[in-house]
């Protein structure tokens, strides 16, 4: 079995390298995504409950932000995006088709 990356060297890497090795999650066929498999699913389900009672015992409330965020907004907020990668999915159309000639995959019209 490979060796992990040293967590000093290069921290980022060596959580992907974790959590693959640990099949925590794996690589979806959407670039940049992964799918969250049942341990990993897990540990986040108790992380969320931990951070569920912290919230509430100190007062606050949960809130859930939009997963979709206005290209407008985006660039807005470009200045405050420095050191993060400088990719990002963009949704241009709404309504998906099945593409005849590949049964699995759907496409934008």
């Amino acid at each position: 079995m490979a060796k992990l990356t040293k967590r000093e060297d290069n921290y980022s890497q060596w959580y992907n390298e974790l959590v693959v090795k640990a099949d925590l999650a794996e690589n979806s066929e959407v670039r940049g995504c992964m799918v969250i498999k049942p341990y990993g699913y897990s540990i986040w389900e108790k992380m969320q409950a931990a951070l569920d009672k912290m919230f509430k015992d100190t007062g606050h409330s949960n809130a859930y932000f939009p997963l979709f965020v206005p290209k407008s907004l985006f660039e807005a907020e470009e200045k405050n995006a420095e050191g993060f990668a400088k990719e990002c999915a963009v949704v241009t159309h709404y309504r998906l088709k099945n593409d005849p000639n590949n049964k699995r995959q759907a496409h934008c019209r």
